[in-house]
């Protein structure tokens, strides 16, 4: 039951990618044209070159964050379909950039330029496609939210990825030991919920209260070894706690597996029900 889920954010910062690195080499020649019609002193050339010098940029830049959105979106398991279509805004940037190199910046007719804008839309069509239109939250039952999966998942990974930056700074090997366990634990939880995300309902308590209290008083317990501000006991505390909120992920695990029981169990039945029915 492992996936990796992330939340949608047009805001957020996500990995670069190459992909549609080729859009930026169609600015060469404009450059190449832009230098000729200074040399030349040809004013109508570097104000139409310049244009379409910023039409094919601003194209490329559009396609880029398109292109960086899809990859988060395609690498989860549940997210949202992006709100705002960056690559179908650069499809059509594409035609209009094309139409007008090839009216106002060269020779060609202008129902010649349409048919080359119209193939540039196109051909981004087909080799890059659309923005992504579905969102991705599985099969959710009635009253479950698709936005609450997602939201509270992606904040229970980030605690997770605090939490295993926090453990270097822990004093003790048994506590490090622990909270990597409790990480570990965590993460197949969260893997869980993304594979079945109906079980949200009995792991939101985890996430939202256990979770968050363990790394909120990690961080103040690291603060305290910093200031050298603890003894044997605080230590013990913190490792007690530690083993508490490893016990607590033990039984949240097997109420998730227990659920899952049920209802093949549940199901199970109504077939055999079913089978008898039919005289099978």
């Amino acid at each position: 039951m492992a996936s990796a889920a992330k939340r949608y954010d047009p805001k957020e910062k996500t990995n670069k990618t190459l992909k549609g690195t080729f859009l930026y080499l169609i600015l060469v020649p404009i450059v190449l044209t832009l230098i000729v019609a200074f040399l030349q002193g040809d004013v109508s050339a570097i104000v139409s070159n310049a244009i379409s010098f910023g039409l094919f940029l601003l194209t490329a830049s559009i396609a880029k964050r398109g292109f960086e959105i899809e990859k988060v979106y395609k690498n989860s398991k549940l997210a949202k379909a992006p709100k705002l279509p960056y690559k179908t805004t650069a499809a059509f940037m594409l035609g209009v950039s094309t139409f007008y190199t090839s009216n106002f910046c060269t020779s060609n007719t202008f129902i010649l330029s349409i048919v080359l804008g119209v193939s540039a839309f196109v051909g981004f069509y087909l080799y890059y496609g659309l923005d992504p239109r579905k969102d991705k939250i599985g099969n959710l039952r009635f009253g479950a939210s698709a936005e609450d999966v997602i939201r509270i998942t992606g904040e229970a990974k980030e605690r997770i990825g605090n939490l295993k930056n926090l453990k270097h700074k822990l004093d003790t090997q048994i506590s490090k030991d622990i909270l990597t366990n409790i990480v570990t634990q965590t993460q197949e939880i969260v893997d869980a919920i993304e594979e079945n995300p109906n079980d949200l309902d009995r792991a939101r308590k985890f996430f939202n209260i256990y979770l968050a209290r363990t790394e909120k008083i990690t961080r103040e317990y690291i603060e305290n070894i910093e200031s050298e501000n603890l003894d044997d006991k605080m230590r013990q505390s913190y490792t007690d706690l530690l083993t508490n909120v490893q016990q607590t992920i033990v039984d949240q695990k097997e109420k998730l597996n227990d659920d899952d029981l049920i209802k093949l169990d549940v199901q199970m039945e109504a077939l055999k029900k079913q089978l008898k029915h039919e005289g099978v």
